[in-house]
């Protein structure tokens, strides 16, 4: 297990630690490649086993149509998800991070103001529970670890770390 000091020096100097990779291949990134995997199992195997000739060739043809029918929306959707699992392997394999810097304010609950280059903002859900945010450069993520949210220190300057194609937190650090 590397070291906080290692991770962090390893951010600062715009590269992706290696502890790090968990978060860019996380559940969601395993979730879509098994789901692509199996679509194009689908997509290949759906029309070879339902076009069946002893009937003659009308029916054939007829066969023939709607297991492509079926199988090319499950293709399209295979390959999309191939491509997502595609640029997180890119960004694994680039190991660069994009740092957005600026000064850091804690809008509580009020929504955030988009002028602001990082702001911290709380919301209740329906069962009453905080849910902490993080936006930068745009984008809102959800803050689901509290010691990640414990270290983004609000009214100074902070820097966020990003992957570059799929925009995924990776990390927060005083600057």
């Amino acid at each position: 297990m590397a070291g906080q000091a290692e991770v962090e020096l390893a951010n600062r100097q715009g590269r992706l630690h290696p502890s790090q990779r968990g978060k860019v291949l996380d559940g969601s990134f395993w979730l879509a490649a098994i789901f692509a995997v199996a679509g194009v199992v689908t997509a290949v195997v759906v029309p070879a086993t339902t076009i069946d000739t002893r009937f003659g060739a009308g029916l054939a043809s007829s066969s023939a149509a709607a297991a492509l029918g079926t199988a090319i929306p499950i293709l399209l959707l295979a390959v999309w998800l191939a491509f997502v699992c595609w640029r997180r392997l890119a960004d694994l394999r680039a190991g660069r991070l994009v740092v957005i810097t600026g000064w850091t304010r804690d809008f509580g609950r009020q929504r955030p103001d988009p002028a602001c280059p990082i702001a911290l903002s709380t919301r209740l859900s329906k069962g009453m529970n905080e849910h902490f945010y993080l936006t930068a450069g745009g984008k809102e993520f959800q803050l689901y670890s509290k010691e990640l949210r414990a270290r983004i220190q609000a009214e100074r300057v902070n820097a966020v770390y990003l992957t570059p194609r799929t925009k995924l937190l990776i990390n927060v650090l005083p600057a």
